[in-house]
């Protein structure tokens, strides 16, 4: 009779285990320092805000907006877009003035019914 036969045993080279380990532990430290907002004291006077623009509603989305909650101080803000979970390399750069109104980006719904958002990479003070 037969013996069933052994199982298969593969070793792997030893770089190709290491890039492998190394990799594995690098993505989660990427993810999450893309998930943290930027430091710095002009980033606390950045806001997203919401508004049920016509345009926007019509795809059940939301226009999105960003504002400076600063008093006295102009901000300039760079923003990415990030569509369906994914950065698209939009980068917008935009300066916002003391109690000037919100600025829009766009809706939180594009026309083919993907979802989209707007992220901060930096900010600071220009004045």
């Amino acid at each position: 009779m037969n013996a069933p036969p052994a199982p298969c045993r593969r070793r792997w080279p030893r770089h190709l285990l290491a890039v492998a380990c190394a990799s594995a532990c690098a993505v989660p430290a990427v993810a999450s320092a893309q998930a943290e907002p930027p430091a710095g004291e002009a980033a606390r006077y950045v806001q997203f805000a919401e508004d049920f623009t016509a345009n926007c509603v019509s795809r059940n989305g939301v226009q999105i907006q960003v504002k400076n909650t600063h008093p006295t101080r102009t901000l300039r803000v760079y923003l990415d877009r990030v569509y369906r979970g994914v950065g698209t390399g939009d980068r917008s750069r935009s300066e916002l003035a003391p109690g000037a109104e919100p600025q829009p980006l766009g809706c939180s719904v594009t026309l083919d019914g993907g979802k989209q958002e707007w992220r901060l990479v930096r900010a600071s003070f220009i004045d």
